[in-house]
């Protein structure tokens, strides 16, 4: 319980600063305003002197109670009875040493004629300023009460959103385990067919089918993947389409060193290309750059993918990321430009 807590603390709860000092001046307020109106000689000093005695009154009661306020919430006593001894314990000490630090002040309001008493006076102040600080304590017993409402409902929202990430994972594994042996039993088909025309360009072509696939397997292992093997994935994809001879297809690569490790979901990017290219063969470019926290990916086709496969990548990246997710095209000439943001994860 360092001065450098207490100041961090302080520096997070503002409200609790505010709430404190309109407490701690409330009572100085009132006993300023009543001297002023039943002042023998208001004279500017005297005026002066019970301004200052009730400034250092109100302040000192300031920086009591936040100090006081703090160590409570540090000890933290889970048993309601000893948190309300605490507590009371704490108004008072705070109470009591704002009076007797600022005791000067009952000497100059009997001077002035404005209390009888110096007895009643102290009772009547010090059963105002009591009340004042129970007050506070309360109000810093409900802010920390909703500080860790607020707390849970964050924790909540977290988890809520991390399963909404597992199930969408989850459904990506299932769509992969679809599509891809459906590619593959296709490749092996235009395979079959090389050897029967072009032994050299069959043989080309089974090696791009196994780097393919060593880039596609780890896919349907794990729910997550990265810009390198997306994007590694994608350019063996497009080499696999040009060799079978459907069209030509080329792909050119161009990932960022800060990018290369970003974490980038499964089965967004290779079903529009496939989209695509199955519309029209042409070039191809994949370019991923970072920008802060953010990792943007701009994939360039030949033709415009189906808005059926644009929705289901929308739908993926929204349950994966929500709002922070974003999926954008334009098209010209008849080719299409797919930029994609996602908040930038390590992979």
């Amino acid at each position: 319980m360092g001065v450098r807590s207490l100041v961090n603390w302080l520096a997070s709860h503002r409200n609790t600063i505010s709430v404190a000092g309109l407490l701690s001046f409330a009572g100085p307020a009132t006993f300023f305003v009543g001297d002023l109106s039943v002042m023998r000689e208001p004279t500017l000093w005297a005026v002066a002197t019970i301004t200052l005695w009730f400034l250092m009154y109100g302040g000192l009661l300031w920086s009591l109670l936040l100090i006081f306020g703090y160590v409570l919430l540090r000890l933290d006593p889970h048993h309601r009875f000893a948190r309300g001894a605490l507590t009371l314990v704490f108004a008072t000490a705070a109470v009591l040493l704002a009076d007797l630090a600022t005791a000067g002040r009952v000497r100059s309001q009997l001077k002035q004629g404005v209390v009888a008493s110096q007895l009643t006076m102290q009772l009547y102040s010090t059963s105002f300023t009591m009340t004042m600080s129970l007050l506070f304590f309360a109000h810093l017993r409900s802010s920390r009460m909703g500080e860790a409402a607020a707390m849970r409902l964050a924790a909540a929202q977290a988890a809520h959103l991390e399963s909404r990430r597992r199930a969408a994972q989850m459904r990506l594994q299932a769509v992969q385990a679809r599509v891809d042996p459906n590619l593959l039993f296709d490749m092996l088909e235009s395979v079959k067919r090389c050897y029967e025309e072009d032994a050299s360009r069959a043989e080309q072509l089974l090696d791009e089918l196994i780097a393919f696939l060593r880039a596609a397997l780890p896919r349907l292992r794990c729910a997550s993947s990265s810009v390198a093997s997306e994007a590694e994935l994608a350019r063996a994809y497009a080499q696999l389409r040009a060799l079978a001879g459907a069209a030509e297809v080329s792909m050119t690569l161009d990932v960022s060193r800060e990018a290369m490790n970003a974490q980038f979901p499964p089965g967004v990017l290779l079903p529009l290309l496939d989209d695509a290219l199955r519309k029209r063969g042409g070039g191809c470019d994949l370019a991923v750059t970072r920008h802060r926290d953010e990792c943007r990916v701009v994939l360039g086709l030949p033709a415009r993918p189906s808005e059926a496969a644009l929705d289901r990548a929308r739908a993926l990246l929204g349950e994966l990321y929500g709002a922070s997710a974003t999926l954008a095209i334009g098209t010209s000439a008849g080719a299409a430009t797919t930029s994609i943001m996602v908040p930038f994860e390590h992979a």
